[in-house]
């Protein structure tokens, strides 16, 4: 089921606002809340100060009745729960009638003015001094809870109700902004939906100058894009090398499928020992240093402009040189070999995190630069794009020739490569199945 977008839109913006609102109501109420209790406080801060004040002398001179009338008339006071004198030793001298609950121990032998807050009740306290001698202490208990409850309570509904139809009006207006942003989504996807039905002359047009309109653009050029390319991806569809795929796709006017004579240099490169190193390994781990092998010879390759045509169980098959015509392919390849040696010399080289020794790498790599033919070889449910001819077979014998570490090149290669790199003569060599030997040439890449 799917789940329209402007409906998840409107839905998101509608959590957000309520949110929003419900987190204004609550600091708003608190802030309300905190304002009556401050004022409430001060107001009986004022009420007790004016008390202790006026009954300090009647209960300095034992004038009970004077100090009962006094209290009486506070207690009057709105939220005056009740009021005590107590003398310095905290025994109660008088209190005001209907009293509510018993006096506290004296609260002011510390300072002058006490204020606490208990159960929703605010207690205060404030010394009785008569030039500077202590006479006793007035408390006063005030109902915080009632005071404010009332006052809260319709604050409450008042702030409950605005942010009621703020949300539904905000829930309107979410809905019909998500609506007018998701109609150009709408239409692009009816356009998506156009071109993978096979319609690549599918145009949407744009209708807006934000993000929106931006992917319009680029489904149009998109869509363009894929037209003038057709041709060419479904000629390329059965091959497996995306490589050669980007490669086509770059420069499709250089590209003949039906095959043609090409010089190329092509590079064979062999894991050495890996039949000994696997053996009695776990397949995992074999799997593991064949993957971590193939994947760092596939990338030097790539990253010097190679084509990887084939893995041929521990060996890497590859070429310069085509698909696309260059003129420095011999150099390319040479350059790929080294960096490659030097990339495994390092990988054995590095300190491993993990207690178990490493599994050494050893390369073998054979370079030849000869004709061949390149282009499509295999039927109409399998094809593949690769390189046929006797350079191929050369390249192959060269990387055989290779010991570990080594990088074994051809007379031909040698001839190109013009004093660039330092070479090692070999001598010449039979290789299997040719009548002729050939010189070979070791690549000293470990001098810089």
């Amino acid at each position: 089921m799917i789940f329209p977008l402007r409906f998840k839109l409107a839905f998101l913006s509608s959590i957000l606002l309520a949110g929003g609102a419900a987190t204004g109501s609550v600091l708003l109420l608190a802030q309300s809340r905190a304002a009556l209790e401050d004022e409430i406080t001060r107001r009986g801060v004022a009420l007790v100060r004016n008390l202790a004040r006026n009954a300090t002398q009647p209960a300095l001179l034992g004038e009970d009745l004077i100090v009962g009338q006094l209290l009486e008339t506070v207690a009057e006071e709105s939220g005056v729960l009740g009021a005590w004198v107590l003398d310095k030793e905290g025994h109660p001298i008088a209190s005001a009638a209907g009293t509510v609950g018993q006096p506290h121990p004296r609260l002011t032998t510390d300072s002058d003015l006490d204020t606490q807050r208990d159960r929703g009740r605010l207690l205060l306290a404030s010394r009785m001094v008569f030039r500077e001698i202590d006479v006793g202490e007035v408390q006063l208990a005030m109902d915080l809870e009632g005071l404010i409850g009332s006052v809260v309570g319709r604050a409450r509904r008042n702030i409950l109700m605005a942010a009621g139809g703020l949300l539904v009006v905000g829930v309107l207006l979410a809905f019909a902004a998500s609506t007018r942003v998701t109609r150009p989504l709408r239409r692009l996807r009816q356009g998506v939906n156009r071109l993978a039905a096979g319609d690549l002359a599918a145009r949407v047009e744009p209708t807006t100058r934000d993000e929106v309109g931006e992917l319009t653009r680029a489904f149009n050029e998109m869509g363009e894009s894929l037209t003038k390319k057709e041709k060419l991806e479904t000629a390329f569809r059965r091959y497996v090398s995306d490589h050669v795929l980007n490669e086509v796709l770059e420069h499709p006017e250089g590209i003949p499928l039906e095959g043609e004579l090409r010089d190329v240099t092509l590079i064979v490169v062999d894991v050495r020992d890996f039949s000994r190193l696997s053996e009695g390994m776990e397949p995992r781990k074999v799997v593991s240093f064949l993957n971590e092998a193939l994947g760092l010879i596939t990338t030097r390759l790539l990253e010097h402009g190679g084509t990887v045509d084939k893995y041929v169980g521990d060996a890497v098959l590859a070429y310069f040189g085509a698909p696309l015509s260059t003129e420095d392919h011999t150099e390319r390849a040479v350059a790929a070999a080294i960096a490659i040696q030097r990339e495994v010399e390092e990988r054995n080289d590095k300190p491993r995190a993990s207690s178990e020794p490493p599994i050494p790498l050893r390369l073998g790599i054979g370079i030849h630069t000869g004709r061949v033919v390149v282009g499509n070889i295999g039927t109409d449910r399998k094809m593949d794009y690769t390189v046929i001819g006797d350079a191929v077979n050369v390249a192959h014998r060269l990387e055989k020739l290779a010991g570990r570490g080594t990088i074994l090149v051809s007379e031909e290669v040698a001839g190109r490569l013009r004093g660039r790199v330092r070479l090692e003569p070999q001598g010449a060599r039979h290789l299997l199945g040719r009548e002729r030997p050939i010189t070979v040439y070791r690549v000293r890449y470990w001098e810089p």
